[in-house]
């Protein structure tokens, strides 16, 4: 078994779906790519050997701006890079990838030799938090017109109390009451009064998806923010 092969292959061998592995030497030279790629991006692994990887990149891609800046990073003492990567998968369509890389050298101590990288298709997850996260913006964009008194209102509205009981635990008449629930239906665009419960549930459930952030670990990449911000996710 050879050193170069020993480099190359990665311990844990068995990655699936939504994993690949891929090692490169020098800038971005593919020496190894685990079997995995061909159900995540479609491709045959073996089409990637002695070939750059960076010709399945979308190019002129934000998300593939500082791609000559992280192949020259230091990837000694234990340095890494996550970054998101926008590449076409085998039928050409376009994809996200989270890629973590490490630096390995052949002994400890020595110089990089190679890179490794574990790729993960993000695709899905981020075009669900973008969708959201704008669904988020609207709804919070709407909230921030309201008044204190028109907001408790609606904190009681959501929770299924009718005006009559409400205007009795504000010391409030119905008619103030009526008024309030009124200016707060136009600032969420609301024509009836289950649409508008519907956008108060929405708002405080996305509110909590939010600070959850669930399967989304592609938040910590250094160049995530471009992915938030592409319209081209969607």
């Amino acid at each position: 078994m050879s050193s170069d092969w020993a480099l190359d292959r990665p311990r844990p061998t068995d990655f699936v779906d939504p994993y690949f592995f891929f090692s490169n030497r020098g800038s971005s030279e593919v020496t190894y790519v685990s079997p995995s790629i061909q159900t995540v991006l479609g491709y045959n692994p073996r089409v990637f050997a002695g070939r750059s990887y960076e010709q399945f990149l979308c190019p002129g891609d934000p998300l593939n701006e500082d791609v000559p800046e992280c192949q020259q990073a230091e990837l000694g003492d234990g340095h890494r890079i996550h970054a998101l990567r926008s590449v076409r998968d085998a039928s050409g369509k376009r994809r996200i990838l989270s890629i973590y890389t490490v630096g390995v050298a052949q002994r400890e101590g020595g110089p990089i030799v190679r890179r490794h990288n574990l790729a993960r298709d993000v695709t899905a997850s981020v075009q669900t938090y973008v969708r959201f996260k704008r669904r988020l913006d609207s709804l919070e964009h709407a909230a921030s017109q309201m008044s204190d008194q028109e907001r408790d209102v609606a904190d009681r509205i959501v929770r299924g109390k009718m005006n009559r009981e409400i205007g009795r635990e504000l010391q409030i008449s119905d008619r103030t009451v009526e008024r309030r629930r009124a200016a707060v239906m136009r600032h969420f665009d609301a024509a009836t009064l289950p649409e508008l419960i519907s956008k108060l549930v929405q708002l405080d459930l996305l509110r909590t998806w939010t600070r959850s952030a669930c399967d989304s670990q592609w938040q910590d990449a250094r160049n995530s923010h471009l992915a938030i911000s592409d319209d081209s996710v969607l």
